[in-house]
């Protein structure tokens, strides 16, 4: 799943080096528009929805965290 958000989140922001980054809200890499296209094109390719409490700095900060999130929505769409 990795490897295939980096691909789509460099498909929206291709200027933002999604792999190597480790602060992205924190740095201002991203705006709200580009946060808001992020979450657009996630709900989309992986038919989730987010809660307000998904939406958090800390869990758009990286990939990593990102990968967290989107399995968390995954897992919580199955149950």
């Amino acid at each position: 799943m990795r490897e295939e958000l980096i691909k789509l989140l460099t498909g929206i922001c291709p200027e933002v080096d999604f792999e190597n980054e480790k602060a992205l809200i924190d740095d201002g890499l991203l705006d709200s528009h580009a946060v808001l296209s992020i979450l657009a094109a996630v709900s989309e390719t992986y038919d989730v929805e987010f809660e307000a409490d998904d939406i958090m700095p800390e869990t758009l900060n990286n990939i990593d965290s990102i990968c967290i999130l989107v399995q968390t929505l995954l897992d919580r769409k199955a149950s």
